[in-house]
């Protein structure tokens, strides 16, 4: 009652002035415009397609799995165009999703961004695909906590290379295991990726709404898109293990 009693006596006041009475615009209805529904089809469309590049780099995965730690991880975190350039001072960049295996059903994405600044003498350029296995609790326990977390040695995590010892090694004590498709003077980028962020805006974009990063690791978020390439990868993977 009190919004209404203000608007009459508003309006009112306006008249006894002589001045224009204004009609009032709700927030909701000005942010309703062409220009934002254009912007929030553009980042529903780049979301969709970083979906669709994960699934491209989980294929890869999938075929060099000989030992299956896929399907033993607990989630998986696919960046799928990693960035870095250094001539002294070098950065590092790229938006990546975080699946989850939920008691064997594997979870909508969950959208990070992150982003590093590293000093060192290094001259040299990299790019390419990285991925990590959450193996541990401990290791989705940053993307389940917050914003500006860390994927190496220093956060405390035991973490392996998938190449050199991962599939020799799995199960036995590692938190993550990082995979990495890159090339440059960097042979070791893939395990230290730092200022991990939560991307609020793309996983808004993807789910129509907003949602925090428990609604989607619980399942309480379903995918928008049960069709998406990268459900279909997850999939394959398990149909894959369980023939086996």
């Amino acid at each position: 009652m009190k919004r209404i009693y203000t608007l009459i006596s508003t309006s009112a006041l306006a008249l006894a002035l002589g001045g224009p009475v204004l009609a009032e615009t709700s927030p909701e209805s000005s942010a309703a415009t062409p220009a934002n529904a254009e912007k929030t089809a553009e980042e529903q469309k780049n979301a969709r397609e970083t979906v669709a590049e994960a699934a491209q780099v989980l294929e890869q995965m999938r075929k060099q799995d000989s030992a299956g730690l896929l399907s033993k991880a607990k989630a998986v975190f696919i960046v799928p165009d990693y960035g870095r350039a250094s001539l002294g001072i070098g950065g590092a960049g790229g938006q990546g999703v975080l699946v989850v295996n939920n008691g064997g059903q594997w979870t909508g994405p969950a959208f990070y961004n992150i982003g590093s600044v590293n000093i060192g003498l290094e001259a040299g350029v990299e790019a390419g695909s990285i991925a990590f296995l959450m193996m541990t609790d401990k290791g989705i326990q940053g993307f389940e906590d917050g914003h500006n977390f860390s994927l190496n040695a220093d956060a405390g995590l035991t973490i392996i290379d998938w190449s050199k010892r991962g599939q020799l090694s799995a199960g036995k004590g590692a938190d993550v295991i990082a995979w990495a498709d890159t090339e440059g003077l960097y042979g070791n980028i893939a395990v230290n990726v730092t200022d991990i962020f939560w991307d609020d805006e793309a996983n808004r974009s993807y789910y129509q709404k907003k949602v925090a990063a428990n609604d989607i690791f619980s399942g309480s978020v379903q995918d928008p898109s049960p069709s998406s390439p990268l459900k279909s990868e997850f999939s394959a993977m398990e149909a894959g293990s369980i023939s086996k």
